[in-house]
């Protein structure tokens, strides 16, 4: 959450700097977020200062897990950003839920620094600490997000918590509906707002860390406060370092029909007689085109929709091209060709290039711009093209649902929730770019509405 200064763009989007535009709306606001950040950091500071080692030991044993050299050089080594967010999240952990060994007693650290001989703070700087040490850390999902005001959250971890509405300028230009994120709230005169330690994930990250939280306590069947506030702390602690600390993996790309890893395949043949293809070729029902064109092997669907198996293209005097997007339907190509064509054609080789590959990469960055659309008219079209690809959604079958369809899928208990988190990641996703565009979410309520999902969606 970085500091606005008086002469930058406001946060508001008006185009007007800030002293010129929302300062005095923000001022009671940005003093009293001052105060308890100035009462926070006394805090952690005299922590330090009069606890030391203790300090450093609950840092290392307990936040960090008590991690090997290696683990920690490549903490101190990220870049300024998560560097920045780790300090400032390490920091408040000290003040909320740290446990340290002092004179044989594990006293929380918040008692040492609210308690006789603690830092200066003012009256309401105490408060703050106080309420900072009263709220656990959780997990919360994005139930609601109006930008450069707030957000509705939920909380994940309990079930009987209400859904809270946050006061947040920066975070809610940033988040959409959907996100989950780990963070403390606390109750402020105005209303309910975030203490300043954030961590966030993706959603997939974000669930199975909820799960491994859940199944924790659990299994801690007698589990205090103490117990509960470390397992849920350390976990989503350790769930969000790991996005730093563990070895970067390109995104698998699957293909959207079959599931399968997309492999952009190339097959290359050898044809003996080019009549005497084009007539086989053209006696297939499966097959449309011609030789000057290519051809294209397609596989019918509902509604008259067909989807693409392969693209066959004439490259030269004696060489055919066979593309498929996936290594699977490349095999079954192969197989089909040989034997419709018999000896009219001939295996050469094969080319298969990794959608995510530096080759692609560079391949897709390399390609002439395309002309020019209106940018309304593209949205048309972009809106258009999803509203019938999602149509047809729900009776397709879904590998991540066991190849059932969604429609399917709503009538169990855990079918139920897999569309619904399948929903969701849509919604996720298409936020996002919504959000980097400049432009409005595609509305997916039809979707839940067909699927009997409403109420899930409010």
């Amino acid at each position: 959450m970085n500091k606005v200064g008086r002469n930058d763009p406001c946060p508001c989007g008006s185009g007007l700097k800030y002293k010129k535009c929302c300062l005095d709306k923000d001022r009671p606001a940005a003093v009293l977020s001052s105060e308890e950040f100035a009462a926070t950091a006394s805090a952690i500071a005299w922590l330090k200062k009069n606890y030391e080692d203790e300090v450093d030991d609950a840092i290392c044993e307990t936040y960090l897990g008590g991690t090997h050299q290696e683990y920690l050089d490549t903490l101190r080594a990220l870049p300024p950003g998560p560097k920045g967010m780790l300090e400032i999240n390490i920091g408040e952990w000290l003040v909320s839920d740290a446990v340290i060994e002092v004179g044989g007693k594990r006293v929380r650290a918040v008692d040492l620094a609210l308690g006789p001989g603690g830092p200066l703070l003012t009256a309401h700087g105490k408060e703050w600490v106080k309420a900072i040490g009263e709220n656990p850390l959780s997990l919360y999902e994005v139930q609601e997000v109006n930008p450069g005001e707030g957000l509705t959250v939920k909380d994940l971890l309990r079930s009987d918590a209400p859904v809270a509405k946050v006061t947040e300028r920066t975070a809610s230009r940033s988040l959409v509906k959907w996100d989950i994120f780990g963070a403390r709230i606390a109750q402020r005169p105005d209303g309910h707002v975030f203490t300043g330690a954030i961590y966030p994930m993706d959603r997939r990250r974000a669930l199975a860390c909820r799960d491994e939280i859940i199944d924790e306590l659990r299994r801690e069947k007698d589990a205090d406060e103490e117990i509960y506030r470390e397992t849920v702390g350390t976990t989503i602690a350790d769930y969000w370092l790991e996005q730093f600390t563990e070895e970067p993996r390109l995104p698998q790309v699957v293909h959207a029909s079959t599931g399968d890893p997309v492999s952009l395949t190339v097959d290359h043949f050898t044809v003996a007689d080019w009549n005497a293809l084009t007539s086989i070729l053209s006696a297939q029902p499966d097959v449309e085109g011609d030789i000057d064109d290519g051809w294209i092997r397609f596989e019918p669907m509902k509604d008259q929709m067909r989807r693409l198996r392969a693209s066959l293209t004439k490259k030269s005097a004696n060489t055919l091209e066979v593309f498929c997007p996936t290594l699977k339907l490349a095999d079954a190509a192969r197989r089909w060709l040989e034997k419709i064509a018999g000896t009219t054609v001939r295996f050469k080789a094969r080319e298969i290039v990794d959608p995510m590959s530096p080759k692609a990469m560079a391949a897709a960055r390399g390609k002439p711009p395309k002309e020019e659309i209106p940018p309304e008219l593209k949205a048309q079209v972009e809106r258009e093209f999803l509203r019938r690809h999602y149509e047809r959604w729900p009776d397709e079958p879904v590998p991540a649902l066991g190849g059932k369809t969604p429609i399917a899928a709503v009538r169990t208990k855990k079918g139920r929730q897999a569309v619904i988190e399948l929903l969701k990641d849509f919604e996720v996703h298409e936020g996002r770019k919504a959000q980097i565009e400049g432009s409005e979410p595609f509305d997916f309520g039809f979707l839940w509405e067909r699927l009997g999902l409403e109420k899930e969606r409010a």
